[in-house]
């Protein structure tokens, strides 16, 4: 190293990279957000997209208590991961800070003017007796979330001063907060999603509630909640079997997953948790970051499955963190019965299992939901469809629309096919499917065929001895 004497300036290139335009599949994420930190913390029960970190510190604020806010391991997971930061998201926190906080007070040092406060209070209720904010004192939160107390020009705080303020308290949220409902057209938690079309001009289709969707009844109601959103769009459900210690082997995850009926067709689960540079992240989590990038790398229609996909992971543990370690075969008997796990490939961690909740093997199933990418795919088609068409919903069905219909939907799915999106795809307007009963009441039907393409669940080579060769010894050919 060149000897140095003096003050010098290095340009380093940065390690943040923005997420990349023109991303298709939007994930919902449903939970709680540190909206406390926020100057007015109206980021309650509405529908609020993100589009990188920065845009979520700025409207839903930012912490690394991730087991309080929920949500921000969502933010993290797709907008800090070291694979391909993806974006945008949309997030619904339901954690009100007039509702679910308490009362503290507290004492703290001032030193040169300043105090912090190592809690999560909400900014808008802080007091310092003998003082008034604005005129004596300023609070804000800084990067580390912690809230700084400071004196304004000209002014002093007596040390030690006694500080209220009402502090952020998770126990206070409920499975039914999760679940909300709609009580006199006021949308709460789940209920929320119904204003994602609405509000922001997007279409939901992949529910997730890391944190929450590993409790029964939240579960429930997302797979309720994901069918015909506004009576429209069908959504697919990423959620987590419980990882306690209770649940921390294989055959105890698998027990877990059938006693609590977690094995619906629009269910994608996963066991157990990942842990990446001291963070814990959910499955469900991860599984949302990924479909979203293998999405995306696909012109945004998701006809691939996640799995064998690589993840920003280092180790699989349970919630407490313990390390749970398990091979290729072992996560086999996890995909058996319908679970996505994690698995350590060729030097990285990847997710591991093509189904859905509702595969179990021997058993049968209908072909085209033995696989999450033909399931989503099916989902895809359908919501497409609506959104293409809805414009023509009271217009006049003649000949000519008819065949205008058939020919704009059929230049569409040729290119699905010609793409290997689909194996195959076509769509007719069938008399037999629309008689006089039904079409002067002004309802027409289109009947659409197509074959997805298939996942590669295994690849097989057979490999066979003979003494053919041994000719050769002799001068002669194999």
């Amino acid at each position: 190293m060149a000897y140095k004497h003096g003050a010098y300036g290095e340009l380093e290139p940065s390690t943040d990279t923005l997420p990349p335009s023109g991303v298709g599949t939007l994930p919902v994420y449903i939970g709680t957000a540190p909206v406390q930190q926020l100057a007015n913390a109206a980021a309650v029960n509405v529908p609020i997209i993100i589009n990188n970190y920065e845009d979520s510190v700025a409207k839903i604020g930012y912490s690394d208590d991730w087991n309080t806010f929920t949500l921000c391991e969502a933010v993290y997971a797709h907008f800090k991961n070291r694979i391909q930061p993806i974006g945008p998201i949309i997030i619904i926190n339901i954690m009100d800070p007039e509702v679910h906080s308490s009362p503290e007070t507290v004492e703290v040092t001032i030193i040169n003017g300043v105090a912090y406060i190592d809690a999560p209070a909400v900014l808008e209720s802080i007091e310092v007796a003998g003082a008034i904010r604005g005129e004596d004192y300023e609070a804000i939160y800084t990067t580390d979330g912690r809230v700084k107390l400071a004196a304004l020009p000209g002014k002093t705080i007596a040390s030690p001063a006694s500080v209220t303020y009402n502090k952020m308290d998770v126990s206070t949220v409920q499975p039914a907060d999760v679940i909300g409902g709609n009580l006199a057209g006021n949308r709460t938690g789940l209920a929320v999603i119904d204003l994602i079309y609405q509000k922001l001009n997007q279409i939901p289709t992949l529910l997730a509630a890391p944190g929450w969707s590993q409790i029964k009844e939240v579960k429930e109601a997302m797979i309720t909640k994901a069918q015909k959103i506004n009576g429209h769009w069908d959504a697919v459900v990423l959620a987590d079997l419980d990882a306690s210690s209770s649940v921390g082997s294989i055959a105890q995850a698998i027990a877990w997953k059938e006693t609590n009926g977690y094995t619906d067709v629009p269910l994608k689960v996963g066991w157990p948790k990942a842990s990446s540079a001291g963070r814990t992240f959910w499955a469900s989590t991860l599984m949302g970051v990924r479909m979203q990038q293998t999405d995306f790398a696909n012109n945004n229609v998701p006809y691939e499955s996640l799995s064998n996909k690589r993840v920003d992971a280092t180790s699989t543990v349970l919630t407490d963190g313990t390390e749970v370690n398990f091979d290729e075969l072992q996560a086999n008997e996890l995909n058996a019965e319908g679970i996505t796990t994690f698995n350590f490939r060729d030097g990285m961690w990847v997710l591991w299992g093509p189904h859905n909740a509702n595969y179990k093997h021997g058993v049968e199933i209908k072909p085209e939901n033995v696989f999450d990418a033909s399931i989503r795919m099916a989902r895809y088609l359908t919501n497409t469809f609506q959104k293409n068409y809805g414009k023509d919903v009271d217009g006049p069905l003649n000949r000519s629309k008819v065949d205008t219909i058939l020919n704009d939907a059929g230049i569409w799915l040729n290119g699905l096919v010609a793409d290997g999106y689909l194996l195959s795809a076509s769509i007719n307007f069938n008399e037999t499917s629309n008689p006089v009963s039904s079409m002067v009441e002004g309802d027409f039907i289109f009947d659409v065929k197509n074959t997805n393409t298939p996942v590669t669940k295994s690849l097989s080579f057979r490999v066979r001895y003979t003494t053919e060769g041994l000719a050769v010894l002799f001068g002669g050919e194999s």
